[in-house]
């Protein structure tokens, strides 16, 4: 890999930091759960007005909700969270328990940022997409953003119909719909030029 793709990589990633730590200073209940809900709605929000995300994320499908499955496993240490040096110079992550309405232990863990977030690496659009979902999420608990992520127009249900199961990939074909400026079949050929660029690097 050369500086100019290693560049190119490394955006995406600060772009990753700099989210979370924004979602960790403006939401009411920044959980790891709620963290992957933002930041899936931070891209598809995004991808639905320009045909792109913003971080570059894959997301799974999962009972909760849209997962970013790699990041999730770089961040996730059997039941606990262990930050990578970059990440925990921004966050960190702090574990607690609590009692769901119908007596049962939950673990969960919160994020804080320690800093301000750098938004200039963002684009006046990004920006904006950013403060929007951090509003819409402000005061909502990560069970009250879950239920949300499972409506029948969102990503989430498109790829649990299309593939007839949950834990599938929820591709940006799923993303794609009448607001989005390219079709099903573009965002199809798009994310395939960017898995075959990381692929080749």
């Amino acid at each position: 890999m050369n500086s100019e793709d290693k560049k190119f990589s490394d955006q995406y990633r600060q772009k990753i930091i700099e989210a979370m730590v924004f979602f960790a200073r403006n939401v009411k209940y920044p959980t790891k759960m709620m963290m992957y809900k933002l930041l899936a709605e931070l891209d598809f929000r995004h991808f639905e007005q320009t045909g792109l995300p913003v971080t570059n994320l894959e997301y799974q499908a999962w009972k909760k909700g849209p997962v970013p499955k790699k990041l999730h496993h770089e961040i996730t240490d059997r039941d606990d969270v262990c930050l990578p040096e970059d990440f925990a110079e921004a966050l960190t992550c702090n574990k607690t328990e609590d009692v769901t309405t119908d007596g049962h232990k939950i673990r969960m863990f919160t994020f804080k940022g320690k800093r301000p977030p750098n938004l200039k690496l963002f684009s006046p659009r990004q920006q904006k997409i950013l403060k929007e979902v951090a509003e819409i999420y402000k005061n909502v608990s990560a069970t009250v953003a879950s239920k949300a992520s499972h409506e029948p127009d969102k990503p989430w249900s498109r790829a649990v119909k299309r593939m007839g199961k949950e834990d599938v990939p929820i591709t940006y074909r799923d993303v794609a719909s009448s607001k989005t400026p390219v079709t099903e079949e573009e965002a199809g050929e798009m994310v395939q030029e960017i898995l075959a660029f990381q692929n080749t690097y």
